[in-house]
């Protein structure tokens, strides 16, 4: 990623985002009000711009199921999968759980907490990501999210700064208040002994309520559900890219037990079809990455 450029990552989530919510029979996977935001954000920048182009390309679409079969079979449904997984353990934190302070921490494009900020008032959502990133969501997003009282952006350059100091002494965060952290797409980036030290960290910013937290994590090569693609690993460390730590879905309870925490739910490649796909016609699915909802003990 360039110093001054937003993530290339962000623009392709969201990009495979738009283009899984374009086909009809996704209508119920993927809300209206996500493609809009999307769009919006794409819309901004030139980048952007020839990314929506691309989506309205034949053989762009003919290519992707191609790449995807190369790389990894399902990633753009799994993009819709995983939001929808995160979303629906966001919205239940709050209306059922008591969160009234919602963290993501490298947000990216994602547009979660800005479509969830005026239907909750009384959270406080944080979005925390690379300055570049940061600046041209604001921009496609314009004054109303400047103008939003309980939605705040935080950049921070994780090369040169820690979590700890820089939400700790960030004025829009509210240590006492109860708070969900969601972590889509990044475990896998870090090692072993960074996740266990993000993991205390998590505890040690809430001086309130136990945390909660919801995150992706990502399979071991040889799981039976992994059907990553041949190519993969060759592409992510031409991007620089290199996945550190995988975890199997059968062991991350015990692995977030031993480090504090109680998990809550959990969404396998399986558990994403019964919920989500009932009915539709999906074809390939991903199953290198399933979702972890948590709660440190108190």
């Amino acid at each position: 990623m360039k110093e001054n450029e937003a993530s290339a990552t962000a623009y392709a989530v969201l990009q495979g985002l738009l283009y899984v919510g374009r086909k009809p029979r996704y209508n119920g996977l993927v809300a209206e009000d996500v493609l809009t935001a999307g769009q919006t954000i794409l819309a901004a920048t030139e980048e952007g711009r020839k990314r929506l182009r691309q989506l309205d390309s034949a053989l762009f679409r003919t290519i992707v199921p191609l790449m995807e079969t190369l790389l990894v079979p399902g990633l753009t449904l799994h993009y819709a999968l995983r939001k929808r997984f995160i979303e629906d353990a966001v919205l239940s934190a709050i209306e059922a759980e008591g969160v009234t302070q919602v963290v993501n921490l490298g947000a990216g494009f994602d547009t979660l907490t800005w479509r969830l900020h005026e239907r909750f008032p009384e959270v406080n959502f944080i979005e925390i990501d690379h300055p570049a990133t940061g600046a041209a969501k604001a921009q496609a997003l314009g004054e109303r999210m400047a103008a939003a009282e309980n939605l705040h952006q935080l950049s921070v350059d994780f090369t040169r700064q820690t979590l700890a100091a820089r939400l700790g002494g960030f004025s829009g965060f509210q240590p006492e208040r109860t708070t969900l952290y969601i972590c889509e797409g990044v475990m896998a980036y870090l090692t072993e002994e960074q996740v266990t030290e993000m993991l205390e960290t998590l505890v040690t910013l809430s001086q309130g309520a136990a945390p909660w937290l919801v995150c992706t994590c990502v399979e071991p090569l040889e799981a039976p559900e992994n059907n990553t693609g041949p190519l993969l690993g060759t592409y992510l460390r031409m991007k620089g890219e290199s996945i550190h730590w995988r975890i199997a879905h059968g062991t991350v309870k015990s692995f977030l037990a031993d480090r504090g925490y109680e998990m809550k739910d959990l969404g396998t490649v399986t558990e994403f079809k019964t919920r989500y796909l009932s009915g539709i016609d999906h074809g390939v699915t991903h199953g290198g990455e399933y979702g972890v909802l948590a709660r440190a003990r108190q």
